[in-house]
């Protein structure tokens, strides 16, 4: 069992964890003190301020012709004016928050810590929870001892038939499921501390949502209910899921933790395990045009898939940097950022890469295309919105501050 998150995790989120004792310890502050001051952050909004464009942002996307942009202590920021000035939407949680997507320009959502899910149907103005870290303990709890009471009945079946493989296979299954119970139990306990790190719509009715120790969560009706879905994933060892992507209409992929490769091809029903030919984590994917996906993660490593992600080649980039979030350019061509300003565009369809250093070698999370003709882009990270050309030029600062 594992209680801490990987680098996978705290890599993805760009945050770095302090206990509750350290944190005491540091401040000197009594126990007592500690819990006074306390806010859940499922139940405290979003504070307004004047600097939520200058604050940690982990991931940007687009709404119509807004764009919309999410990070720590519940910001939520958007732009019409490509990227020059941002207004705060209204945020009910001071969770951070590590992904944000649109499948319209009014119809969105956004995850991060505590498992928390929001929805908004104006753009990103305003926006309710709709799902958080109880609900989903006890969800994962009910699923697990569900799955348990089948793989007792299994054994059963067969425990009498005579045949050691088949009852051996039995007995490893209840085992798993046993643990499987006693993980899920835990967590609840720990209360409502896992992130989740991606999500995925195919519609306003259909998604799903991803994170930490394997949580995969699945929704039919625009995130009023959800289903957990981890036991539909070829997942045992219960690796982070970092990143999710659409492949075609029918194919996904995932990107996660200890060159964690899954890929479903029936649209997210079942996901099997593919081997990556890599240990480290990967914390975004990308699928291009013509069959080609893209993983990227840990010391610069970037793999290339022309099979639907069922085999990966090792991709050169000339960098350790850490790569942490991409996006594509009309489907053709893959730009990567991540540490120490790692700015890469990847040609050929991924399969030779431009590495270039952004001034002032700023860690970025991800970054969204504004227009082809402009050849400008919005990149969010540790220091919030900055604004570079197609060569990966920091632009001059025109980003104002936040207004309404």
């Amino acid at each position: 069992m594992r209680t801490l998150f990987s680098v996978g995790a705290a890599c993805r989120a760009a945050i770095r964890y302090i206990s509750g004792s350290a944190f005491v310890a540091a401040l000197g502050l009594s126990a007592m003190q500690v819990h006074a001051q306390w806010q859940d952050p499922l139940e405290t909004p979003a504070m307004d301020t004047l600097i939520a464009h200058k604050s940690l942002l982990l991931d940007v996307t687009k709404a119509g012709d807004r764009f919309v942009a999410v990070g720590a202590r519940g910001n939520i920021i958007y732009s019409d004016d490509q990227g020059r000035t941002w207004v705060q939407g209204s945020v009910p949680v001071i969770s951070t928050l590590t992904a944000v997507t649109f499948t319209d320009e009014n119809t969105g959502w956004a995850v991060g810590h505590d498992t928390v899910v929001l929805k908004t149907v104006d753009a990103g103005k305003t926006w309710v929870k709709q799902f958080d870290g109880f609900r989903a303990n006890e969800m994962v709890v009910e699923a697990a001892k569900a799955n348990l009471a089948e793989k007792e009945a299994a054994l059963d079946k067969v425990a009498d038939s005579g045949n050691d493989d088949l009852i051996y296979e039995a007995e490893s299954a209840l085992e798993s499921a046993t643990f499987a119970l006693e993980d899920a139990e835990y967590d609840k306990e720990d209360g409502s501390t896992k992130p989740l790190l991606d999500l995925w719509f195919k519609n306003a009715n259909e998604g799903f949502v991803i994170g930490a120790y394997g949580m995969m969560f699945k929704t039919t009706d625009g995130g009023e209910s959800w289903l957990a879905w981890s036991g539909n994933v070829e997942n045992p060892n219960r690796f982070h899921l970092n990143s999710i992507a659409k492949i075609d209409d029918q194919r996904l992929i995932i990107g996660g933790e200890a060159g964690l490769i899954l890929t479903s091809k029936d649209a997210g029903k079942t996901w099997q395990k593919a081997d990556s030919g890599y240990d480290g984590s990967f914390f975004g994917v990308i699928a291009l045009q013509n069959n080609v996906q893209i993983a990227f993660g840990l010391r610069g490593n970037v793999r290339r898939s022309t099979d639907y992600g069922q085999s990966w080649e090792y991709v050169e980039t000339n960098t350790k940097q850490m790569l942490l979030g991409g996006t594509d350019s009309l489907g053709l061509t893959a730009y990567v950022v991540g540490t120490g300003g790692a700015f890469l565009k990847g040609i050929s369809a991924g399969n030779k890469w431009e590495v270039k250093t952004l001034t002032g070698r700023i860690n970025t999370s991800t970054l969204i295309e504004v227009s082809v003709e402009s050849g400008e882009f919005i990149l969010v990270g540790e220091t919030g919105v900055k604004l570079i050309d197609k060569t990966g030029a920091l632009l001059p600062v025109t980003v104002k501050s936040i207004e309404g």
